[in-house]
């Protein structure tokens, strides 16, 4: 089993700080993390991206600050027996959703594919229909109320000692401290062109988040001409209002060697759910997402881990999960390598925000109606 790697002290401080601050600067790593000069740290940087260790930078954004409405995520886990590109071509007419997750096959073709949701009940019902019709042979649904908590991995101790690749498993149920998830109040302001634009370019790390290159990308595949000073003026607003944050993604080896899965894991108490959810992988060096998936049907929410780690954890997790009886009930979806040929992710769509409400509703109705064309003009049986 693998326990070490070739990464420097040096490399292990700088990436442990930009994991830990977003905002960094050159100067201020290359004192923390024992480099001379600055400019070497620079880089180093890009060196740790070409490798593999560093992706971004990105921005979250904080569903409940720039609209009125209520907004939340909605995941579909489906199984289904028809191709996968059929079924991604039909879901993403549901111009809303952000990600579809490929899952390893076991009885069905099986994916994770999560929304941005205005109306749980008309949404729920598209796949209603969708397994009505037999395109889809199961679907569980679950409501996200609150934002991904990004946990970067921990490379060395204060003692500069390193981090196994391979994390313990032991302590779940300890005492730990447990984060407000929630998300935050509408801000009060009025969102226009550029501020709307520039959350879907951030969040999906458009020209990695540098204005210039936005405003470049904006020209070309949009044809919209925001110059650079619009575009400043509008990150430091949404910044301001803490409707966006910086974040960058830290893998614990390069990316392309990392495995992915989701962990849905609750106990028969609240407060055991959330030491489970925010003990598993505390000060190990894999990278953790951790929310709460509540079923629609209104049962307890589900502590969940969205992890990338060292091939090797795989087997210590499913062996040793177990020993916890306190884990009334999990579920564990080992996802596809990335890059992946059903991998799809997109920006949150603000194409129906109304400036004057303040509000963002998508129209589910017109969705299933164009799911409904497509399905009929492919003569889709059941």
């Amino acid at each position: 089993m693998e326990k070490e790697d070739n990464l420097t002290l040096k490399r292990k401080l700088l990436l442990q700080y930009i994991g830990k601050d977003p905002d960094i600067t050159n100067d201020e790593l290359a004192a923390l993390s024992e480099y001379k000069n600055p400019v070497y740290v620079s880089a180093v940087k890009r060196m740790l991206k070409k490798d593999g260790y560093i992706s971004g930078p990105y921005y979250d954004v904080d569903l409940g600050r720039f609209t009125k409405n209520r907004l939340t995520r909605l995941v579909a886990v489906i199984m289904f027996r028809k191709d996968y590109l059929f079924i991604i071509n039909l879901l993403k007419r549901i111009d809303c959703f952000v990600t579809f997750y490929p899952v390893f096959e076991q009885s069905f073709k099986t994916m994770i594919v999560s929304f941005v949701c205005s109306d749980e009940v008309n949404l729920k019902r598209i796949f209603d229909w969708l397994l009505e019709r037999g395109i889809l042979e199961h679907c569980d649904l679950y409501v996200q109320e609150h934002p991904w908590y990004l946990r970067n991995p921990v490379f060395i101790t204060e003692d500069h000692d390193s981090i196994a690749l391979i994390p313990s498993l032991d302590g779940l149920l300890d005492e730990t401290d447990i984060p407000d998830l929630s998300y935050g109040t509408f801000c009060g302001i009025t969102l226009n062109k550029v501020d709307l634009s520039l959350i879907e370019d951030l969040s999906i790390g458009i020209g990695e988040c540098n204005l210039r290159k936005i405003s470049q990308y904006e020209r070309k595949k949009e044809g919209l001409f925001f110059t650079y000073s619009e575009l400043k003026t509008s990150l430091k607003k949404l910044l301001e209002h803490n409707i966006i944050s910086k974040y960058f993604n830290l893998y614990p080896i390069p990316r392309e060697k990392c495995s992915r899965f989701l962990l849905l894991m609750r106990s028969n108490e609240k407060e055991k759910t959330e030491r489970l959810l925010f003990n598993f992988g505390k000060d190990a060096r894999i990278q953790g997402r951790l929310t709460y998936w509540r079923p629609l049907s209104g049962k307890e929410a589900y502590g969940v881990i969205q992890c990338v780690c060292h091939p090797s954890f795989l087997i210590k997790l499913l062996q040793n999960l177990d020993k916890y009886a306190e884990i009334e009930d999990k579920k564990f979806y080992f996802l596809r390598s990335f890059p992946a040929s059903y991998w799809v992710m997109q920006s949150i769509t603000t194409q129906y925000y109304d400036p004057g409400s303040c509000v963002l509703y998508y129209p589910y109705q017109d969705y299933l109606e164009e799911i409904r064309e497509a399905v009929k003009s492919e003569g889709v049986a059941p």
